[in-house]
This record gives structure tokens, C-alpha cells and sequence, in this order.
């Protein structure tokens, strides 16, 4: 039996995903910093990301959690169990998307309807070295899948392993 260091776990889980457009979202964020004092936004960036740059931001989310992993000293050469998530709005479709990803060597862990929502997301598993360049492939690939089941790719995460 393999033991886990007590490294957090990281994952990304898409805000855009959530029901929300880019522009909705960016909506919500520059409401949120008329909010903040003037004293905190001076020496803050923001990047504006235009409406197709969705994968982008998944892409950029993916390399947070692997830099949250690696800050965290989890040794990105091993192979992790990281875990997948999709959402769909109806059942059938849920449960196509799972079987498409069982048919590309995926191990589904559940599929069921997310509380207090009318959505359905699926758990999907796979082991391996959570590299960059795969898990953006990855992050690519999935949302293409999900979209075209009428869905949304809702990001990834794993425990570190030292």
C-alpha cells in the first residue's frame, strides 16, 4: 500500500462552468473590486480575457494546481490518481459522456445529480504524472466531450504525492 504525504489537495473547478458565461463572470469580478479599497487594488493586475479564451482560462487554472502541488512538494514525475468532473443537465447525457470516457480508458467513480441543482456531474478517474502540457490536452479534450453532450468540463484534482 502506497502512503500519501499530507500535501492538500489541488484542484480547479471552473467558475465559467458554473452556469456562467465569461462575460458574466467578469461582470461579477469588476463588481467585486468597486468593493475593494483603493489600497489593495494598487498594486494588483487583471487580466481581461475575451469571451472565446475559455479553454484558456482552464489552461491557466491547470497550471495553478500544478504550481499549488508543486509548491507543496508533491513530485509531479509520479503517477497520481487525479480525479475528473463534468457536468451535464440531464441524466442521459451524463451517462453518455461517462460511457465515452470509459470507452478512452477512464475509470468513472460516480455519476449523480449535484444537491440542491437539476444538474448531473460525473466523476471520472485516471492515473497518471499530472504534467502540464498532458493535463491542458486534458483540460481541452474534456470540455470538447462535455460540450458536445450538452455539458460543461468542471476542472480536476488530486492529492500530491511526495
Amino acid at each position: 500500500m502506497r502512503m500519501m504525504s499530507p500535501i492538500p489537495i489541488q484542484a480547479t473547478r471552473s467558475v465559467i462552468g458554473q452556469g456562467r458565461t465569461e462575460s458574466q463572470v467578469f461582470e461579477k469580478m469588476m463588481k467585486l473590486i468597486h468593493l475593494l479599497p483603493c489600497s489593495l487594488l494598487a498594486g494588483a493586475s487583471l487580466t481581461v480575457f475575451p469571451a472565446a479564451a475559455q479553454t484558456s482560462i482552464a489552461e491557466q487554472q491547470d497550471a495553478r494546481v500544478i504550481e499549488n502541488l508543486q509548491r507543496h512538494g508533491a513530485d509531479l514525475t509520479k503517477t497520481h490518481d487525479i480525479d475528473f468532473f463534468l457536468v451535464f443537465g440531464q441524466e442521459s447525457d451524463a451517462v453518455a459522456a461517462a460511457d465515452h470516457l470509459r470507452a478512452r480508458g477512464y475509470q468513472i467513480a460516480g455519476i449523480g445529480e449535484v444537491p440542491k441543482r437539476t444538474l448531473w456531474e460525473v466523476h471520472a478517474k485516471r492515473k497518471m504524472a499530472p504534467e502540464i502540457g498532458a493535463m491542458q490536452a486534458i483540460t481541452r479534450d474534456l470540455s470538447a466531450l462535455a460540450a458536445s453532450y450538452h455539458g460543461y468540463y468542471d476542472g480536476w484534482g488530486t492529492v500530491g504525492i511526495k
